[in-house]
C-alpha cells in the first residue's frame, strides 16, 4: 500500500510541477512578446520621426485588403499596418492639397480592392489629377481587378517582358455545392427560406445552382460588366464595341504586353528602375501611402469641432447577437451601442454617418441594432460600402437618407434558417440516440430527430412573422407600398444603381460624398466642420485575451485550411455564422461578387 501511495504522490507531484512549468513558460512567452512589441514600437517611432524630415515628391499607392472598421489599440496583435479605409481617403485628400507632391504611382501588382472601393477611389484620384498632379500606373500583371483604376492614370506603364501580360476577361463565378458530401456523411441540412430568391443555404441541400440564383447573378454581373467596358473605353479613348468584342472573344485574355501597347491598353513599356529614373524618383523622395499616412495624416484633426462635428460609425462584418469576446470584423448590438455612446460624447455632434459593409447575419441582432440606431435624436445617414444586404440592409433602414455605390450589393430582403440533422450519421456509424420528451415540438432542435412537416411549418410560421417585420422596416423608411416592395423583396439582390431606380436607396455616393451631403443638409458645409471616426477601443485585458485566442487559433485545422485553400476562409466563416445561429432566423447573404 505504501508503494502505491508513493506512486500516487509522485504522479500528482509530477503533474503539478509539469503544470507549473508550462504555466510559467506561457507567462514568460507573453512577457517577452509584450516587451518585444514595445521595443519594436519605440524603434518604429524613432524611425518614423526620422522619416518625417524628408520630403516626398511621389506617393506609392499600394493598398491591399484594407478594412473599414478597426479596433484602437489592437495593432500590436497584428502584422498588418494599422490603417483603415477612411485613413486612406483622408491621406488622398492630404495628397491632393500637398504642394510638395508631384504625383501618385498606382502599384497595380499590389492593389487588391473591392469593386465598390475602386469606384470610390477613382473619384479621389480624379480630384488629385484636377489639382495638377500626375497619376501613373505601373504593373506587370494587369487584370480586371486593377485595370479599372489604372485606366484613369495619365500613363499606364508595364514591364517590357513576354512574361508580363494584360488579362481582361468577362465574368466568371462559381460556388461549391456540398449536398453529395453531406449525404456521404449522413448530414441532412434542413434549410427553411422565406422568399423565392433567398438562396443562402442552397449549396447544402442541392448539387446545382437554382434558376433563381443564376438569373440574379447573371443580371448583377452583366450590369457591372457593361459599366466596366463603358468606363474603360471612355478613360482610354477606345471604341467600346471593339473593346467588348475583344474581351468576349478572348483576344484580350492573357494578351502579350507588347500587343497591349499596340492596342493602346498600356502607354509605355519600362522596367521599374527606368520608370523611376525618368521621373527622377529616388529612395529619399518617395514613400508609400502607409508611410505618408503616418507622417502627414495620422495625428491631424479633420476640421474644427467647434463649428460642428459629423461622426462616422463603422458596421463591418457579420451581424451576430453574441460574438463571444470577438471585437473586430463583426457587428453586434453591444459594439454598436458602445460606438453610439462614444459618438454622442463628441463635441458639437450634429449628425452621424453609418458606414455599412455587411452581408447580414442574426435577425434578432439586426432588429436590436436597428432599434438602437433609431433612438438617436440627431440625423443618421447611411453610406453603403461593398455590401449592405439582408441584415446589412435591415440596419440601414435606421437612416434618414441612404446612399450606395454603383457596385454595392444590397437588398436581399428575406429570411432563412438552417437546421442540421444527424440522424443518418448515427446509422452510418452504427450508433443510436435515445431521448425522452414532452411537448409537441420539443424535439425540433434535436439533431438526431428528423424534422417533421408539422415542425417545419411551425418554423415557417415564425419566420413569416420575421419576414413581415423586415418588410415593415423597409416600407416605413423607404415609403414603398407593401405590394410593390414584395416585387423587390423575396431575397432578391440589387446593385446600387438598380436599388436607386427602385427607391431602395436615395442616391449613389461615396463615403466622403455622403459626409458632404449631410454637412450641406445640416447647413454647416460652408464652415470648417470636423469629421470624427468612431472606432472601438480595447483595454489591456481584452488585448491579452485576444492574444491567447490568436495563439490557439494558429493550431486549429480551420486556420490552416483558410490559409491554404482558396475560398475556404469565406466558406468556413459562413459556416461559423450558420452554426452560431442554428435554428434561428437569419438575414444573411454570404456571396462576394467581384468583377473588378
Amino acid at each position: 500500500m505504501k508503494f502505491f501511495d508513493f506512486i500516487k504522490k509522485f504522479f500528482w507531484f509530477t503533474l503539478k510541477e509539469t503544470y507549473s512549468f508550462f504555466l510559467k513558460l506561457t507567462l514568460l512567452i507573453i512577457l517577452i512578446f509584450i516587451i518585444g512589441f514595445s521595443t519594436v514600437a519605440i524603434l518604429d517611432s524613432k524611425l518614423n520621426g526620422e522619416k518625417v524630415k524628408k520630403n516626398n515628391d511621389y506617393v506609392l499607392f499600394n493598398v491591399s485588403d484594407v478594412v473599414e472598421d478597426k479596433v484602437i489599440g489592437s495593432d500590436f496583435l497584428s502584422d498588418k499596418k494599422d490603417i483603415s479605409y477612411m485613413d486612406i481617403l483622408q491621406s488622398l485628400d492630404a495628397i491632393k492639397n500637398d504642394n510638395s507632391i508631384k504625383g501618385v504611382i498606382l502599384s497595380l501588382d499590389n492593389i487588391n480592392l473591392s469593386s465598390s472601393k475602386i469606384e470610390e477611389l477613382t473619384k479621389k484620384f480624379l480630384e488629385i489629377k484636377q489639382n495638377n498632379k500626375k497619376i501613373y500606373a505601373f504593373g506587370a500583371y494587369i487584370t480586371n481587378a486593377n485595370y479599372k483604376l489604372a485606366s484613369i492614370a495619365d500613363e499606364i506603364v508595364a514591364v517590357p517582358s513576354a512574361s508580363a501580360s494584360v488579362n481582361l476577361t468577362g465574368y466568371n463565378y462559381s460556388d461549391i455545392y456540398m449536398k453529395g458530401l453531406l449525404d456521404k456523411l449522413g448530414v441532412d441540412m434542413e434549410v427553411v427560406r422565406i422568399g423565392n430568391y433567398k438562396s443562402y443555404g442552397e449549396n447544402y441541400v442541392s448539387n446545382q445552382m437554382s434558376p433563381e440564383l443564376k438569373s440574379e447573378l447573371t443580371r448583377i454581373f452583366e450590369n457591372r460588366y457593361q459599366k466596366f467596358v463603358t468606363d474603360i473605353s471612355k478613360n482610354r479613348n477606345i471604341d467600346k464595341n471593339a473593346l467588348n468584342d475583344d474581351i468576349v472573344s478572348g483576344v484580350d485574355t492573357n494578351l502579350s504586353i507588347f500587343d497591349a501597347r499596340d492596342k493602346k491598353l498600356v502607354d509605355k513599356l519600362e522596367h521599374f528602375s527606368d520608370f523611376t529614373k525618368r521621373l527622377n524618383i529616388k529612395e529619399d523622395n518617395v514613400s508609400d501611402i502607409y508611410d505618408y499616412y503616418e507622417k502627414k495624416v495620422k495625428d491631424t484633426k479633420v476640421g474644427n469641432g467647434s463649428n460642428g462635428t459629423i461622426a462616422v460609425i463603422y458596421a463591418e462584418g457579420s451581424i451576430l447577437y453574441d460574438a463571444s469576446g470577438v471585437t473586430q470584423g463583426v457587428i453586434t448590438p453591444d459594439n454598436i451601442t458602445q460606438k453610439l455612446e462614444k459618438a454622442m460624447k463628441t463635441k458639437n455632434l450634429m449628425g452621424i454617418v453609418l458606414r455599412v459593409n455587411s452581408g447580414g447575419g442574426s435577425a434578432l441582432a439586426s432588429e436590436v441594432i436597428y432599434q438602437e440606431l433609431s433612438k438617436i435624436n440627431i440625423p443618421v445617414y447611411v453610406s453603403m460600402s461593398d455590401m449592405a444586404a439582408s441584415g446589412g440592409y435591415y440596419i440601414s433602414m435606421s437612416g434618414k437618407k441612404v446612399f450606395a455605390d454603383n457596385a454595392t450589393i444590397t437588398g436581399s430582403i428575406g429570411v432563412v434558417s438552417m437546421v442540421p440533422k444527424l440522424y443518418n450519421t448515427q446509422n452510418k456509424l452504427g450508433i443510436s440516440s435515445n431521448s425522452i420528451s414532452k411537448g409537441k415540438y420539443s424535439d425540433i432542435d434535436n439533431s438526431f430527430t428528423p424534422l417533421s412537416e408539422e415542425s417545419k411549418q411551425k418554423l415557417v410560421q415564425s419566420m413569416q412573422q420575421t419576414y413581415a417585420e423586415f418588410k415593415s422596416r423597409v416600407t416605413n423608411n423607404r415609403k414603398i407600398d407593401e405590394n410593390v416592395l414584395e416585387n423587390y423583396a423575396q431575397g432578391r439582390i440589387w446593385l446600387g444603381d438598380e436599388a436607386k431606380n427602385i427607391h431602395l436607396v436615395d442616391g449613389i455616393a461615396s463615403l466622403d460624398e455622403v459626409i458632404k451631403t449631410m454637412a450641406k443638409d445640416l447647413g454647416i458645409d460652408k464652415r470648417d466642420y470636423a469629421v470624427e471616426n468612431i472606432y472601438l477601443e480595447e483595454d489591456f485585458m481584452t488585448k491579452l485575451q485576444m492574444l491567447t485566442s490568436k495563439v490557439s487559433e494558429k493550431f486549429k485545422l480551420s486556420t490552416e485550411l483558410k490559409e491554404k485553400i482558396p475560398g475556404a476562409k469565406t466558406a468556413l466563416e459562413a459556416y461559423d455564422v450558420a452554426l452560431a445561429n442554428k435554428n434561428k432566423p437569419l438575414y444573411y447573404l454570404p456571396y462576394k461578387l467581384e468583377l473588378y
